[in-house]
């Protein structure tokens, strides 16, 4: 089965797989990893969009994913978090930005 097939037979049992790990480890660093970044920043594998309420307020986001089904999560998200994020189903192993489009790459967990 391919990465794409799996994320999307489990994006959603995703969270609820994850959230042992969440709490315990992941919830504490989110905060932390978002903090000093500002400018365009890509949120490279977004996923269901854990990061998103941890964006910064003046950053000009853009998540990518490989999985539509992870994307329509992040969407959601992004509406509960009030935030506007650009959102692209994009294999972050072969995307096609330019060299130096970003001010800034986050990548967690992928």
């Amino acid at each position: 089965m391919s990465r794409r097939a799996t994320y999307q037979r489990i994006a959603r049992w995703y969270d609820l797989l994850d959230a042992p790990f969440e709490r315990k480890r992941y919830q504490p660093i989110r905060p932390l990893l978002f903090a000093d970044l500002s400018g365009r920043v890509l949120d490279a594998g977004v996923g269901t969009g854990r990061n998103i309420p941890f964006y910064p307020q003046d950053g000009d986001m853009l998540g990518i994913d490989l999985s539509p089904a992870m994307l329509t999560r992040a969407s959601r998200r992004c509406d509960e978090a009030g935030r506007d994020v650009a959102l692209m189903e994009m294999d972050v192993m072969h995307t096609s930005f330019e060299d130096n489009s970003f001010d800034a790459v986050v990548s967690t967990f992928l």
